[in-house]
């Protein structure tokens, strides 16, 4: 964990983020509570607070990086917020239905790239961008998130904080009683 890491549980905490409460998750896994990631990346000074942490611990953790990769969406705001703060170049990548660049910016193989992500569930992800991105050339130093569900077997990761939830698969037998959330994707 990074000197920075102990301040964005409080924040998350702060900001209302963290949701305690059984909750069944899309993919079929339940846990004790959810990240509302919204709650920050809708404040552009709360996200680039947080993309300063995740920028530091990059530059710590994933020396020599020359590019950052982030997923459309929120990986994509997030991944540029943190390149900005490292003056990295960003590229996009779809995962769905394939996954492929995002044409406004295809990197030439060679580059040492990190996957960054705000939230990690299952993991599933976060390994098929790394899987792409060798097999497009480039060398996977890692994957930076705020906070990881899971380990990535294998892959070099870093995470910002620990969960602040349990997870468990619906099988064997989860936490009972009725769920407070449903269908969520973190």
């Amino acid at each position: 964990m990074s000197a920075v890491s102990g301040s964005l549980l409080p924040l998350l905490q702060a900001g209302g983020a963290l949701r305690p409460g059984l909750t069944h998750f899309r993919n079929g896994l339940i846990a004790d509570g959810w990240i509302e990631k919204g709650e920050i990346m809708r404040d552009p000074a709360q996200l680039d607070r947080v993309a300063a942490w995740q920028a530091q611990a990059i530059a710590g953790h994933f020396p020599g990086a020359t590019l950052l990769v982030g997923a459309p969406a929120c990986g994509a705001v997030l991944a540029t917020f943190v390149a900005r703060h490292l003056g990295l170049p960003v590229a996009f990548l779809a995962l769905q239905p394939v996954p492929a660049w995002h044409r406004m910016h295809v990197p030439a193989p060679g580059h040492r790239a990190v996957y960054v992500d705000d939230l990690i569930c299952t993991g599933r992800d976060a390994r098929t961008a790394a899987a792409f991105l060798r097999a497009q050339g480039l060398t996977v130093l890692g994957v930076s998130a705020w906070i990881s569900r899971t380990d990535l077997g294998g892959e070099r990761l870093h995470t910002l904080a620990p969960p602040p939830f349990q997870t468990w698969a619906a099988h064997p037998a989860p936490p009972a009683g009725p769920p407070q959330y449903t269908d969520v994707r973190e």
